[in-house]
């Protein structure tokens, strides 16, 4: 029997179909847990920056648990890039099996070849490439909506974050240490001896 005459079940293509949009819901619900994992990363990071900063015997500590934090950040928005591509070519693979199985889906068994089907995901797919609403996402060859690339913007946007915070602490933050180390008076009095020797 040829594949062309094989029919399969409407039930087996309804779980098919369930398991496609399932697969939608978790890649969203990752988002939004991968967000607020960043978002709170990002407070801490502020919160112990302002501590370290108005704590001198923990200034050191401080500065390396942020620059700390934020590598560990940066690995994380990889990871978070990886699962929103990996979601993604699951649901392509899963629209492209519901696609060949919608043609020779017996919907009434009693009835063979009474109804079929309208192959409406395939069609839809055609339409969006008449409209060109349809582009390769990132690097990858994931073909789906322009709008695709927003999701892949919003880690790409965490990990420039969290690059320039350690660039930030690095460069501009841990060479004006000794600012931290000195205090008011020492401060003055330094000043002091260096207007006296100008003087001279």
């Amino acid at each position: 029997m040829s594949e062309e005459r094989l029919k399969y079940s409407s039930e087996e293509f309804r779980l098919m179909y369930e398991s496609t949009e399932k697969v939608t819901d978790r890649r969203l619900q990752t988002n939004r847990w991968n967000y607020t994992i960043c978002i709170a990363v990002l407070v801490a990071i502020a919160g112990i920056l302002k501590y370290s900063v108005g704590n001198l015997p923990f200034f050191y500590l401080g500065l390396s648990a942020v620059i700390v934090l934020s590598g560990m950040a940066i690995l994380f928005c990889f990871l978070w890039i990886g699962q929103i591509r990996d979601f993604k070519s699951l649901n392509n693979a899963k629209f492209e099996i519901i696609n060949q199985m919608a043609p020779n889906v017996e919907f009434d068994p009693e009835h063979p070849g009474s109804i079929t089907s309208f192959c409406s995901f395939e069609k839809e797919w055609k339409k969006l490439e008449e409209m060109r609403a349809l582009q390769v996402a990132g690097k990858t060859n994931i073909i789906a909506l322009k709008s695709t690339n927003i999701e892949y913007f919003i880690p790409k946007a965490f990990i420039t974050i969290f690059a320039a915070i350690i660039l930030v602490v690095t460069i501009f933050i841990l060479p004006s240490r000794t600012d931290y180390s000195i205090s008011p008076s020492e401060k003055q009095t330094k000043t002091h001896a260096q207007t006296q020797q100008s003087k001279k």
